[in-house]
């Protein structure tokens, strides 16, 4: 895929429709299943019409928490994918990734279950100001998904 001509929704269901291998083992399957999941209800949130479209290199037209997690969920799926999914006889490199990719999204979890005040909100508007106060909702099957990300 080209980030200078490939959209934003391309990428997304590129990465939500990568095979799981049949011989995967049933942990990286589970982080990898749930995280394509997690991707593809992001990518498809209202907040996120206004970027779909876009190349993936283009700067979003809002920069709102939705895209920032979904940028985020992206990046560490794309991780999952770098390791080995039998996990076995992992490199140190790979390890390193297993490690960083599931604490990722443990921290995803944090920051999207977090709504008082809410670390991504102000993480968000820290970086972009004219985001304050302007913090859509991830709706209910949002909120479930990031519950059981760590199950």
């Amino acid at each position: 895929m080209d980030p200078n001509r490939n959209t934003r929704e391309e990428f997304t269901s590129n990465l939500v429709a990568l095979p799981i291998p049949d011989f995967a083992s049933a942990e990286w399957k589970s982080h990898v299943q749930r995280t394509q999941v997690l991707l593809d209800k992001l990518a498809h949130h209202p907040a996120m019409a206004p970027n779909l479209q876009q190349t993936y290199m283009t700067p979003a037209n809002s920069k709102n928490k939705v895209y920032f997690q979904w940028d985020f969920v992206g990046r560490t799926l794309s991780m999952f994918y770098d390791v080995n999914p039998t996990l076995h006889g992992l490199s140190k490199q790979e390890k390193e990734k297993w490690e960083d990719a599931t604490g990722r999204m443990t921290f995803t979890k944090s920051l999207i279950l977090d709504t008082t005040p809410g670390m991504l909100n102000i993480m968000t508007e820290v970086t972009y100001p004219e985001q304050k106060g302007a913090h859509p909702d991830f709706g209910e099957e949002i909120l479930e998904l990031a519950r059981h990300l760590d199950d």
